[in-house]
C-alpha cells in the first residue's frame, strides 16, 4: 500500500539469517564444519606441505618451529632463573603453562586471523568460513599435540609425575574453548570493519603471558589476587596445571573457574550468531 510516503524498502530473502538464534547458528554453523570436512582435511595437508615446501630440512621445521617459544623458557629453568613452584619443577611447571597459553591463545587468534584474510580457498569456493576456521585449528591442534610431547618428555626426564586428574584437563580446554573461541569471532567481526583490532589482540596476548601466571606465579596480595580472578587467561592456566599436578582444584580457585564457564557459554553464543549473521557480508556475498 503506497500512503504517498516515500521510504525505504527492505527485502528479506528465504535464507536471510538476521532472526536466527543463537542456538540456530551454532546448529546450521556445526552442520557447515561437517559437511565439508573433506575440504578441511585438504586445506590442512595443504596449508602443511606449503609450510615447509622449498625447505632443505623440509617437514621437520613443521616439528620444530611450535617447539621454539617453549624452550625458550625452557633454557631460562635450566640456568635457575626461575625456581620450582609447590613441588613441581620449574621446567615442568614453565613448559606446560605455555604450552596451555599458545592453546587458549590460539583459540582467540586463529578466527581473527582467518576471517581477516577471508581465505582464498573460501572465496574462490562454496566452501563456508567457519570450515577455514575449522581447517586453522587442525593447524592447531597439530602444533598442540607437538608441544604435548614435549612437556611429556621433560615430565619423564625430571620424574614429575602427572595426578590421576590429569585426563580433567580435556573439560578444562573444552571449558576455555567456549569463551576464548566466542571472543575470536567477535574480534574477527570487529576486526574486519577496524582494521586495527586484531593487531591489538595480538600486542595484549603478547603481553598477557606474563601477566596470567604462565611465567611467575601471582603474588598473595588481595589486589594481586583480585586481578588473577577477573583475568580468563589466568584462571584457566592455573585450573590446568592444578588438575594435572594437584590432584583437582583449590577451593579458592572454583569459583572463579565457573563464573568464567557461565561467562564463556553465553560469549560463545552470541560469538558464533554473530558470525553467522556476518558471514556473506564478510565474503562480499551480500
Amino acid at each position: 500500500m503506497n500512503n504517498g510516503n516515500q521510504g525505504v524498502v527492505k527485502t528479506i530473502r528465504a535464507d536471510s539469517r538476521a532472526y536466527d538464534s543463537a542456538f540456530t547458528a551454532v546448529k546450521r554453523l556445526s552442520n557447515d564444519a561437517f559437511n565439508f570436512k573433506d575440504q578441511i582435511w585438504s586445506v590442512f595437508r595443504q596449508n602443511f606441505k606449503n609450510s615447509y615446501y622449498g625447505a632443505g630440512l623440509g617437514v621437520f621445521w613443521n616439528f620444530v618451529l611450535p617447539l621454539v617459544p617453549i624452550t625458550v623458557y625452557l633454557f631460562l629453568s635450566t640456568v635457575r632463573v626461575i625456581p620450582s613452584f609447590d613441588g613441581v619443577d620449574s621446567s615442568t611447571y614453565l613448559t606446560f603453562g605455555v604450552m596451555t597459553w599458545f592453546v587458549f591463545a590460539g583459540f582467540v587468534l586463529t578466527p581473527i586471523n582467518v576471517i581477516s584474510s577471508r581465505n582464498q580457498d573460501a572465496m574462490k569456493t562454496s566452501m563456508p568460513l567457519i570450515a577455514s576456521i575449522v581447517s586453522g585449528f587442525a593447524e592447531l591442534t597439530f602444533e598442540t599435540f607437538v608441544r604435548i610431547l614435549l612437556v611429556l618428555s621433560i615430565m619423564i626426564i625430571m620424574s614429575c609425575w602427572p595426578a590421576w586428574t590429569a585426563p580433567g584437563l580435556f573439560l578444562v580446554f573444552m571449558a576455555a574453548f567456549f569463551l576464548f573461541f566466542g571472543v575470536g569471532l567477535i574480534f574477527g567481526i570487529l576486526n574486519v570493519i577496524y582494521r586495527d583490532v586484531g593487531r591489538v589482540v595480538t600486542i595484549l596476548l603478547q603481553y598477557g603471558i606474563f601477566l596470567s601466571g604462565v611465567i611467575f606465579p601471582f603474588g598473595d596480595s588481595p589486589l594481586v589476587q583480585l586481578f588473577s580472578k577477573l583475568n580468563p587467561f589466568a584462571v584457566f592456566v592455573e585450573s590446568s596445571r592444578q588438575i594435572v599436578f594437584k590432584g583437582g582444584l583449590e577451593p579458592a580457585l572454583m569459583q572463579p573457574l565457573i563464573i568464567w564457564v557461565v561467562i564463556g557459554v553465553f560469549v560463545f553464543l552470541l560469538g558464533c550468531r554473530l558470525f553467522h549473521v556476518m558471514e556473506h557480508r564478510i565474503r562480499g556475498i551480500l
